[in-house]
């Protein structure tokens, strides 16, 4: 993976009928980022084994979306 910290990722991709539009960064606690702006929504991923909410209100529907996407695609 590449150094998220310095070169954020930014994704754009569509699952189960809803457009994904989410910004990758690594994460000085571990892990990386996972932000989608248009919701507010946040996610600490460690790819390879999970994905953690970070905001309250965030669907899981969308969250279990976003980390079987990202596990397919972009875990190095």
């Amino acid at each position: 993976m590449p150094d998220l910290l310095f070169d954020p990722t930014h994704l754009v991709f569509e699952r189960d009928g809803t457009c994904y539009d989410i910004v990758l960064t690594n994460d000085p606690y571990g892990g990386v980022l996972v932000v989608w702006p248009a919701t507010g929504y946040l996610w600490r991923w460690f790819p390879g084994d999970r994905m953690a909410t970070l905001t309250t209100n965030a669907n899981p529907y969308d969250k279990e979306n976003i980390y079987h996407y990202l596990e397919a695609e972009h875990n190095e």
